[in-house]
């Protein structure tokens, strides 16, 4: 079975079906996307999810296919794609290896916060290298005491002279280890303002990363601590204005769960895929267990939740390509893809029994790897109570119920 699937294929096909660049972007994720998924990424995912290791080669390789330029304007060297396509990719990769190719998600809302906020200069100096895969970018915005309640965070940062100095740590930040670009969030030492910096390696001060290990999954990602002490960032390295910072992040995130949420169909996908086949070959009660009647309800209900996960996540990325709200779509979408990535997990070990709890069944780690997308780009649980409530909120008050029928 490929790994960009007719289903992919059939969802972007009711999207974008009517524009010009369609039938070429699709016959490029279903050929140089997937061949690069199913040669480069899927052999090594087992070994390289025990090892912990991030495959910067691989990154740097994917880099060169165009696949990382998808949605960026031609300016920068993008493409010019709407962002569906890019998610589509997403979860081509996810399938393969949900480690690497979460890190290629970070990369991407990295170079997306300084395509749309950074200056001109800015994006032409950071983003062409970006979308090419030749530099990795990170986003640094979790803190040791601040994830989901980003704006108690403590890094700050304050004007001295031509430059600012940048004290603090952040944590959980997936490719700190490997990145060369960092999108750093901070808080002015003063007046308390949130802004964002871009910040290179090599600058006076100190700027030191410790690696985070030993994870339960998402192991071929690699996650660091930054942590920075009177780090000396140029002005010019500001993005957008000063106290716009929580702002651009929280757009970012946006954008984020929308991945998040394409990345987490992947990997619900990877493990349907291997219960499928081990449920062709399993002979229990003198039958296949795909022909049992509890199997066949099971793998219904996986696939209604993939199918899902995978539209609400398409349409939420094009919805942005569109310059639309996206919060609630974006929020939405990852909640209810990420759900349905455990519950396939889950289901999926279970009704493989003691050769699914195994690792050689490969199964496993696709549920390590999905108890991520329930917390990363914001954990499901704040979602539902504040974002997605604002949502019902405002629809309600635009639109409400003032009688029955």
């Amino acid at each position: 079975m490929p790994f960009f699937i007719q289903d992919q294929r059939r969802a972007l096909d009711r999207l974008h079906a009517k524009d010009a660049q369609h039938p070429e972007l699709v016959e490029f994720l279903a050929t140089t996307v997937d061949r690069f998924a199913a040669q480069r990424l899927a052999p090594q995912a087992a070994a390289n999810d025990a090892a912990e290791v991030f495959d910067t080669e691989a990154f740097r390789a994917l880099g060169a296919t165009g696949y990382l330029a998808l949605p960026y304007s031609e300016d920068v060297g993008g493409l010019d794609a709407a962002f569906s396509y890019s998610v589509a990719g997403l979860e081509t990769l996810a399938k393969a290896d949900a480690g690497f190719t979460l890190g290629v998600a970070i990369h991407g809302t990295t170079t997306d916060g300084i395509h749309r906020f950074a200056s001109p200069m800015l994006r032409q100096r950071f983003v062409p290298s970006l979308a090419r895969g030749e530099r990795i970018g990170c986003f640094c915005l979790t803190e040791p005491d601040s994830g989901s309640d980003a704006k108690a965070m403590r890094t700050t940062y304050r004007r001295d002279g031509d430059g600012f100095l940048l004290s603090g740590s952040k944590y959980w930040i997936t490719n700190a280890p490997s990145a060369d670009i960092f999108f750093v969030i901070a808080r002015d030492a003063g007046d308390g303002r949130i802004s964002s910096f871009i910040v290179e390696r090599g600058w006076p001060g100190t700027f030191e990363i410790q690696p985070i290990q030993d994870k339960m999954g998402v192991r071929g990602s690699n996650t660091g601590m930054p942590v920075f002490d009177n780090y000396r960032v140029p002005l010019e390295n500001l993005v957008g204005e000063e106290g716009h910072g929580f702002k651009q992040a929280m757009q970012m995130l946006n954008g984020g769960r929308i991945t998040i949420g394409a990345w987490a169909t992947g990997v619900a996908q990877g493990a349907y895929e291997k219960l499928l086949r081990y449920a062709h070959e399993r002979k229990l009660f003198g039958k296949r267990l795909v022909d049992l009647d509890n199997t066949r309800r099971e793998l219904s209900e996986m696939l209604i939740g993939i199918h899902g996960g995978r539209m609400l996540s398409y349409a939420a990325a094009l919805d942005k390509t569109r310059g639309l709200d996206i919060a609630a779509e974006a929020a939405i979408a990852k909640v209810a893809a990420s759900e349905a990535a455990v519950k396939v997990g889950e289901r999926a070990i279970e009704l493989a029994g003691g050769y699914g709890y195994a690792r050689e069944s490969r199964i496993e780690r696709h549920l390590r790897d999905a108890l991520l997308a329930r917390i990363g780009e914001g954990a499901n649980e704040l979602l539902k109570i504040m974002v997605i409530p604002r949502l019902i909120e405002d629809r309600f008050a635009l639109e409400p119920t003032s009688s029955l029928w």
